[in-house]
């Protein structure tokens, strides 16, 4: 069932004053509080993790602004809430700060977006549903959609042409008229309009056009993570939490997670998971072991070697800056790929970081809550930071 927590003792939080200052009111810790959220049960297994502590702190990286700092330095200005090193499955580095603790959940954001993948790959695995299906086929509701004629393996490199300009410029003005805005009220981040009806981010797939072509190019839209979770839990028929759910058993983790509802009741697949920091590291570690058993190997492999169509698709997605086109090759399968064969990570809006690193054997897990005004400059410095400890491990 659904769950709605209350605040215990903290700064009042509301979905007028929740994106207003995440660090200061440690709201992304506190999801919970103004969204109703279904539990996500963890399995009876919880996967060890060892503690081998290397001090990390006096690793060296260039600030945003151009200085030399150290690592210990970079987490007091970064709007870090927690960052966790694993080399070898065993937590080499582990830091909380802003009151969040080894048992707080924390959201994710569109680090749920590699979940949802994940579940994919299981799916794919089974027979469920193939690449090369139409979304239409799948899932008939979709079909009179723009994407109705687009593949799954569109939808999961986000190369389909839905029209969603996904951009954060503004925030702080839930009332503005933009396709985002509209989009995060049905989320449920922000509160409807009067007489705006709660259709769900779902119900809202109708209205976005064909931009162009399916396959054309890359470009980032929340909406097709959404259509694909719902496409998966139709192709097996049972509900996406449900898969969630033995994915989590899967992975061994020690606490249950949860998952935001947007305003129609169904769970946001394309942001809404709230994890602890140990257990998202968890989840990086089976990736680094080629699925563990849990996820297809040959899923994993697929994701991080990427391909020669999506490094092109990628290339081609006109929102991309120089400074993006530098630290990534191309987006596959809902992960952000660094180095083909070698790094991958997933990302979420805040500063949220799931990070994988085949050469060193590392996962470097991050929680933040960086201003929307400051995300850019301050991600750019958590990636140098992650390249740093990469460095300094090998």
């Amino acid at each position: 069932m659904a769950v709605l927590y209350t605040s215990v003792g903290d700064a009042a939080l509301t979905l007028q004053t929740w994106l207003v200052d995440t660090y200061g009111m440690r709201s992304l810790q506190r999801v919970r509080e103004v969204r109703e959220s279904l539990p996500i049960a963890r399995g009876a297994a919880v996967r060890p993790l060892a503690e081998a502590p290397i001090d990390l702190g006096g690793v060296e990286l260039i600030s945003r602004t151009g200085e030399t700092i150290t690592l210990d330095q970079h987490l007091e200005t970064s709007y870090t809430e927690g960052l966790l090193v694993l080399r070898d499955g065993a937590i080499v580095f582990e830091r909380y700060r802003n009151g969040m603790q080894p048992d707080t959940l924390h959201l994710l954001a569109s680090v749920t977006k590699s979940l949802t993948a994940s579940v994919l790959g299981i799916a794919l695995s089974r027979g469920q549903l193939a690449l090369d299906d139409r979304v239409g086929d799948v899932a008939p509701d979709l079909a009179a959609t723009c994407i109705g004629d687009a593949t799954v393996r569109q939808i999961a490199d986000m190369t389909a042409g839905l029209g969603f300009p996904e951009a954060y410029d503004d925030l702080s003005d839930p009332t503005a008229d933009s396709p985002v805005l509209r989009f995060f009220r049905q989320i449920g981040t922000m509160p409807l309009l009067p007489g705006e009806a709660p259709v769900g981010v779902l119900g809202l797939l109708p209205e976005y056009p064909l931009e162009y072509p399916h396959g054309e190019r890359f470009e980032y839209r929340t909406p097709l993570t959404c259509a694909l979770g719902h496409m998966v839990e139709t192709a097996a028929g049972r509900p996406y939490a449900d898969l969630l759910a033995e994915l989590w058993a899967g992975i061994g983790a020690e606490h249950d997670a949860a998952i935001m509802l947007d305003v129609a009741g169904v769970p946001f697949a394309g942001g809404g998971m709230l994890t602890t920091l140990r257990d998202l590291a968890r989840y990086g570690q089976v990736l680094l072991e080629d699925g563990a058993g849990v996820i297809p190997a040959d899923w994993v492999a697929d994701t991080r070697n990427g391909s020669d169509e999506t490094r092109r698709a990628f290339d081609l997605d006109p929102a991309l800056t120089e400074a993006d086109l530098a630290q990534w090759e191309e987006y596959r399968n809902q992960f952000w790929i660094v180095e083909s064969g070698r790094v991958f990570e997933a990302l979420g809006l805040f500063g949220q970081v799931c990070r994988v690193n085949v050469d060193t054997r590392t996962v470097i897990v991050r929680f933040s809550a960086q201003p929307n005004d400051e995300r850019d400059d301050v991600g750019y410095e958590t990636y140098r930071a992650h390249a740093a400890i990469e460095a300094a491990l090998s």
